[in-house]
């Protein structure tokens, strides 16, 4: 804004809202706030590739996550966006041991003590909406209607969870069992090992970065002491922020002025 101009009130009356403005803070030194969409349906992804900053996603693969990664970023190529201003982050749970088995009994360790039934039954709605299953007898069909509250939620993960119950003709808890079964994670084992896949996927364009979960205090003291530094040799992990705000740190410029860096 030039010295000497003057805020104006805006007085927009619309069909969704009224105001008169103006806002009586300063902008944001990140122009504008960072999108962050998750969502893996047709509508999803070209909602992320059209709007979005970041995309998270799944991949259990490093050629699932190279199919996605071309998709979107084919997308929003097509939308008319830099490819490069999209970035794709799927999530990765790190479990880091003294050997790749040694992580693999790390896993199996807190896979039970964080996922026993009666959890999992409570977050079991999370995908439908936060819809509370426990209403439900456990032995009874799996109750197809609770799709319905998945509508404005996760309901491609909640119709796979509804089409799979289905399919295999399983009960409330059947379902539930079976969502809590350990799934061997891409990104366990030794910090070398753990360093090594995850440079892998980057260079090899599955990713451009990583949404991390770890679960423990030990578990990222490792990872930040031990696979971080590895990541670094690799030349693939930064050694320093150069900005001051998130939107810089991921390299990504004020919609309609270009890059920050």
């Amino acid at each position: 804004m030039a010295e000497n101009a003057q805020p104006h009130a805006l007085n927009h009356q619309g069909e969704h809202f009224s105001v008169v403005g103006p806002l009586n803070i300063q902008r944001s030194p990140q122009g504008q706030a960072l999108i962050f969409q998750a969502g893996d349906s047709e509508q999803g992804r070209e909602l992320g590739a059209a709007t979005a900053d970041v995309v998270f996603t799944h991949a259990a693969s490093i050629e699932q996550g190279q199919a996605f990664y071309r998709d979107i970023k084919g997308r929003a190529a097509r939308l008319g966006r830099d490819p490069e201003q999209l970035l794709v982050m799927p999530g990765a749970e790190i479990h880091v041991g003294d050997t790749d088995d040694h992580a693999r009994e790390i896993e199996r360790h807190y896979h039970e003590v964080d996922h026993s039934f009666e959890l999992a039954l409570k977050e079991f709605g999370r995908n439908f909406g936060w819809h509370d299953f426990r209403q439900y007898d456990l032995d009874a069909p799996f109750p197809q209607q609770s799709l319905e509250a998945a509508r404005s939620s996760f309901f491609t993960a909640a119709k796979r969870i509804a089409d799979q119950a289905q399919e295999k003709g399983f009960t409330l808890r059947q379902a539930v069992e079976f969502g809590r079964q350990l799934r061997p994670g891409a990104f366990v084992g030794s910090a070398e090992a753990v360093a090594r896949k995850m440079a892998d996927w980057f260079v090899a364009r599955a990713v451009d970065g990583f949404n991390i979960y770890i679960g423990h205090p030990s578990q990222f003291k490792r990872f930040t002491q031990e696979v971080v530094p590895l990541l670094q040799e690799r030349g693939v992990y930064r050694t320093a922020y150069e900005g001051t705000t998130l939107r810089e740190s991921l390299g990504l410029g004020i919609p309609g002025f270009g890059r920050t860096a």
